[in-house]
Order: C-alpha cells, then sequence, then structure tokens
C-alpha cells in the first residue's frame, strides 16, 4: 500500500516535471522564433498561454472597428471572434451555413477590413509565414488591404525552414483540413499529398512571407501551447 502511494506520489511529480519541460521547451523555442521574426519587421510576441494572447488582442481592437478573419481551426478554438463581437466590434468572418452567395460577399468584406485576424500553416525559426490557400483570401488579407494583421498560432505551427514549411502544410495541415470541411479528397484517405488536380483541392495558392508587408503592421502572437491543424 505504501509503495503505491509513493509511486503515485512519484508518478505526479515526474508529471509536473515533464510539464515544465513542456514549457521551458516551447518558451525557449517560440523565443528564437520571435527574434528572427523581429528582424524582419514583424511585430512579434510570445504568450504563455491562450488567454494571455486573448487578452492582448482585445487590448489592441477597440469597440466599433471592423475585424476580419479568415479560415482558422485556431480562431475557433480561442473564441477571439465571439469575444470581439460581445466586445462592440464589428466582426466578418465566413461559416459553414452560409449560402455560396453570402460566404464570397463576406470574405470580400473581411479583406477590406481595419483590422484582420487569422493563423498561419507554418511559420519558420528563421522568421517566415507559409500558407496554402484553396481559395486566397486569408493569404490576400494576411498581405494588403486590412490596416493590421493578426496571426495567432501554437507553437506546434513552428518549424525549421521553408522546406520543413511546405512538407507541414502538405502533409499535415492541407490533409487535416480537407478532412475538417468534408471534402473527397486523396490526402484525406492517405494521411498526406498526393499533389492531385481534384476541383475540390484546396492546395491552390501558396504564400511565403518573408519580411513585413511595407503598408501591413503585421503581428504574430506565437502561443505556447498546440492550437489549430
Amino acid at each position: 500500500m505504501l509503495y503505491s502511494h509513493l509511486s503515485e506520489v512519484k508518478g505526479e511529480a515526474m508529471s509536473d516535471t515533464f510539464d515544465e519541460v513542456r514549457k521551458g521547451f516551447h518558451s525557449s523555442r517560440a523565443n528564437e522564433a520571435i527574434k528572427a521574426l523581429s528582424k524582419r519587421g514583424f511585430d512579434a510576441r510570445y504568450f504563455h498561454s491562450a488567454g494571455e494572447a486573448v487578452k492582448a488582442v482585445l487590448d489592441i481592437i477597440p469597440a466599433g472597428a471592423t475585424v476580419g478573419a479568415g479560415g482558422s481551426v485556431t480562431l475557433h478554438e480561442l473564441g477571439i471572434l465571439e469575444r470581439l463581437s460581445e466586445a462592440g466590434a464589428q466582426v466578418m468572418w465566413h461559416r459553414p451555413e452560409m449560402d455560396p452567395v453570402e460566404s464570397l460577399s463576406v470574405r470580400k468584406e473581411a479583406v477590406r477590413a481595419t483590422f484582420f485576424l487569422t493563423s498561419s500553416n507554418a511559420i519558420t525559426m528563421e522568421g517566415e509565414l507559409v500558407n496554402t490557400d484553396g481559395i486566397g483570401n486569408r493569404v490576400a488579407g494576411m498581405i494588403f488591404g486590412p490596416e493590421t494583421v493578426i496571426v495567432l498560432a501554437g507553437v506546434n505551427k513552428l518549424v525549421a525552414d521553408r522546406d520543413e514549411a511546405i512538407s507541414r502544410v502538405r502533409n499535415v495541415a492541407a490533409p487535416a483540413n480537407a478532412r475538417r470541411l468534408g471534402l473527397d479528397l486523396p490526402c484525406v484517405e492517405r494521411g498526406k499529398c498526393v499533389d492531385c488536380r481534384s476541383p475540390m483541392s484546396i492546395c491552390r495558392i501558396t504564400t511565403i512571407i518573408s519580411l513585413k508587408p511595407i503598408w501591413t503592421d503585421l503581428k504574430v502572437f506565437l502561443i505556447g501551447e498546440p492550437l489549430g491543424l
């Protein structure tokens, strides 16, 4: 009985230790990425928790502001769009229940908003943002149109370089998002990109943002938790 109790206590202590190790690893890795992003002109910040990042966004965007959003599981997990709407912002984001005409209209309005929120498929340790879109509204909003863009991304989006970023997009983000959207694509079945030419392919436009766009205040908020796909 005593041995069992001691084992349980030891197990809890080891779990606490592992949690601290993970936090320390994510923090050091993210802070290195922040340095690289900052050197490229981005307003880059690290937040230990999702709650801290959400608060920072709410502090930046005033009530009454227009806010657009690109498709993002991360934004959904954070609940940030709902929070902004409750705070008085005019938030524009497309949703699955919208018909194609309304969805297209909302996407166009979103990239003309003062603020634009989204995530990134991959962020390199060298300070670049790599993304692939099917329609292009998300990457368009990240580059030109809104005055301020805020990219929120979990530490799981960090990769070494462009090659690893492209691999993550093709073999993690794209298959996972295709499954989320209920698309009948080869990558859903195989769990990796097969470079298909399907009419439903969501891999049509790939962008690499290597420096902050000249006329866009692009902020990158890294969060010390796994978020998105």
